[in-house]
């Protein structure tokens, strides 16, 4: 059987467009890296620390309509000094996500957050990360991402506390991030919030 040329074209042009890059000699395009869950200085001691004082923070989240909470934990000492929850519902104050009363409890107590890391339930979002990176944490470390909030449904503005940092121009540097701390104790949290 003979294909006339014009029909000939048209297959071989429907069959290298249906057939995988690789199959035609093309390299398929490299997979897209995973960032690193822990960028920046993260010595032993404080990554244990952190991981250790997740539990907390999920408790002070536990005690809020909306749970999300956040501790403070001193580099040197790897103790948990402050904690704070959302009382958005209570006060009627948008801006009193976790992490923004948790800074409130570090100015009022007097403390260099130079030394000290957040550790939050959730990824900050880009209110808490603009006044995480204003107050000049050393570090945050997070259990659910912003990303796995929005895949629950949660509401949120769609920006990674670490593109909120990578687009900063303050002069304050970028704190240390953890990411993925703990989600076994984090998403469950979230997974079934919104109806």
């Amino acid at each position: 059987m003979t294909f006339p040329e014009a029909s000939r074209r048209h297959f071989l042009r429907t069959a290298a467009a249906a057939a995988p890059l690789a199959a035609l000699g093309t390299p398929a395009p490299p997979a897209i890296a995973e960032p690193q869950r822990w960028s920046g200085d993260w010595p032993a001691p404080l990554r244990n620390a952190v991981t250790r004082a997740m539990p907390a923070a999920v408790d002070r989240a536990r005690e809020a309509r909306w749970p999300f909470g956040a501790v403070l934990v001193g580099v040197s000492s790897g103790a948990v000094v402050a904690g704070a929850r959302n009382t958005t519902d209570v006060s009627g104050d948008p801006t009193e996500h976790a992490e923004m009363n948790l800074l409130r409890k570090a100015v009022a107590m007097d403390l260099d957050l130079h030394t000290h890391v957040v550790v939050s339930t959730a990824e900050p979002c880009a209110m808490c990360a603009g006044a995480l990176l204003w107050g000049e944490v050393r570090g945050v470390a997070y259990g659910t991402s912003v990303a796995e909030l929005i895949s629950y449904g949660i509401p949120q503005v769609d920006l990674s506390f670490t593109d909120v940092a990578r687009l900063s121009r303050l002069k304050t540097g970028r704190p240390i991030v953890a990411r993925d701390v703990r989600p076994d104790l984090t998403d469950p949290l979230y997974r079934d919030l919104m109806p």
